[in-house]
C-alpha cells in the first residue's frame, strides 16, 4: 500500500468556508539515477550504468515513435501525438502551429493509484500556495508558458521578500536539473496573492518545476528561514 500525506487548506476560489483543498506533501524530486538506486536497494542485480542506459534508450525510442505518428503505451503512460494551432492557407506556420504529446495514465499508474492511501495531516497554517499559473499571451492554464512573455501566478503568501539567497522564483529543468532563477527585474508584480513574472526568453525548451521561495509572513516581521512552494503541475516551455 502506497502512502501519500496531505495538508488541507481553504479553497480561496470559492466563498464556501467549509470548502477545502488537499495538497500532497512532496518529498523532493527523483531522477532516473535516483530510481535506479532505489531498485538496487530492492535487490536489482543489473549494474546502475546498464539500467540507466537501457532506460535512456527506451525513453529516446519511445519519444521518436510518438513524434513519428505512433500511439505509445509504456504501461506507465499512454502517449499520442497532437498538432496544435489553427491553419491558414493550408500551410504550417511555426508561429501558430506546434506538435504536442498528450499523455494519459497507463495501467501500472492506475494500479499504483488504486493502491494508495491518503493520510490527512490536518489544516495547514500560514499557507503558501500557488493555485493557478496563467500564460498571459495564450490565456492557457495547463502549465504551458511562452518564452519572452508574461505569466501570472495566483495563490497565497506568495510575495517575494527576504534577504536569504534562496528567496526568489526558479525554473528547474526536470531532465537536466539545471536551475534558472528570475532576476528581480523579471518580477513585474509582487503581491501576496498575485505574482506577474517575465518568462526568460533564454529558457531552453523542456519541462520544468516552478518554485517560489520567500520569507513573507503577512506581517511586519519576516521568517527566519525561507519557505518554498512548488507548482503542482509540470511547466512546459515549447
Amino acid at each position: 500500500m502506497n502512502k501519500l500525506n496531505a495538508w488541507l487548506r481553504p479553497n480561496l476560489l470559492t466563498s464556501d468556508k467549509s470548502d477545502y483543498m488537499a495538497v500532497p506533501v512532496t518529498n523532493g524530486s527523483l531522477t532516473v539515477a535516483d530510481i535506479v538506486k532505489l531498485l538496487q536497494a530492492e535487490g536489482m542485480e543489473i549494474k546502475a550504468e546498464t539500467a540507466t542506459d537501457i532506460i535512456t534508450r527506451f525513453n529516446r525510442k519511445a519519444a521518436e515513435c510518438v513524434t513519428g505518428g505512433f500511439c505509445v503505451n509504456t504501461g506507465l503512460v499512454y502517449m499520442r501525438p497532437v498538432i496544435k494551432g489553427v491553419f491558414y492557407d493550408r500551410t504550417w506556420d511555426d508561429a501558430r502551429n506546434s506538435v504536442y504529446v498528450a499523455m494519459n495514465q497507463g495501467a501500472e499508474l492506475r494500479r499504483a493509484i488504486a493502491d494508495t492511501k491518503v493520510e490527512i495531516l490536518g489544516e495547514q497554517a500560514d499557507m503558501i500556495a500557488i493555485y493557478t499559473l496563467t500564460d498571459m499571451t495564450t490565456g492557457k492554464t495547463d502549465g504551458s508558458l511562452t518564452r519572452g512573455r508574461n505569466a501570472e501566478l495566483k495563490g497565497s503568501y506568495l510575495k517575494i521578500t527576504g534577504t536569504d539567497p534562496a528567496v526568489g522564483i526558479t525554473f528547474r529543468n526536470v531532465d537536466t536539473a539545471a536551475e534558472v532563477k528570475l532576476a528581480p527585474t523579471e518580477l513585474v508584480i509582487n503581491e501576496p496573492s498575485r505574482l506577474l513574472i517575465f518568462v526568460p526568453a533564454t529558457l531552453d525548451a523542456g519541462t520544468y518545476e516552478l518554485t517560489v521561495t520567500t520569507q513573507y509572513t503577512g506581517g511586519s516581521t519576516q521568517l527566519k528561514s525561507p519557505r518554498s512552494v512548488i507548482f503542482s503541475e509540470a511547466v512546459v516551455i515549447a
